[in-house]
């Protein structure tokens, strides 16, 4: 049997080639700009905004889920803007629509769900996307 070895991911250092030596986020750029504008746009992310923070406004709630009706409540702390959508288990789309400034709103109201799973998306106005799983068992 042979020797495995081990290495810590935190002692990884990223060296940089001379054709692109400015080293940003865990590569190597040509430019500075081009390392700045790969590292706090590739996540959306600004530099004052942390994970945490983002992940925050963007939780969403989905409640009761499982359903024995599908009509569902989504719920989030912060206003939400933006498109949500939901899919059926064949990924077909039943429904799209707009929500502006909005805590709380329903889905599954104007539709007839029959027992399986769905898919909701939320992509706000950002571009950034939620996607939850709606279940309906009668």
């Amino acid at each position: 049997m042979g020797t495995v070895f081990a290495q810590d991911v935190a002692s990884i250092t990223v060296k940089c080639p001379p054709c692109r030596p400015i080293q940003g986020c865990d590569q190597c750029f040509e430019t500075q700009a081009e390392a700045d504008l790969a590292c706090t746009s590739s996540s959306g992310r600004s530099a004052s905004q942390n994970l945490a923070e983002e992940l925050n406004e963007l939780d969403i709630s989905v409640y009761p889920n499982p359903n024995r009706f599908g009509k569902f409540n989504v719920e989030s702390i912060s206003n939400l803007s933006g498109n949500v959508k939901l899919y059926s288990p064949l990924g077909t789309l039943i429904s799209s629509f707009e929500i502006n400034e909005k805590r709380t709103f329903v889905i599954g109201e104007k539709e007839v769900l029959p027992s399986g799973i769905y898919i909701m998306t939320f992509t706000n106005k950002e571009g950034k996307t939620i996607t939850k799983r709606l279940i309906v068992s009668y």
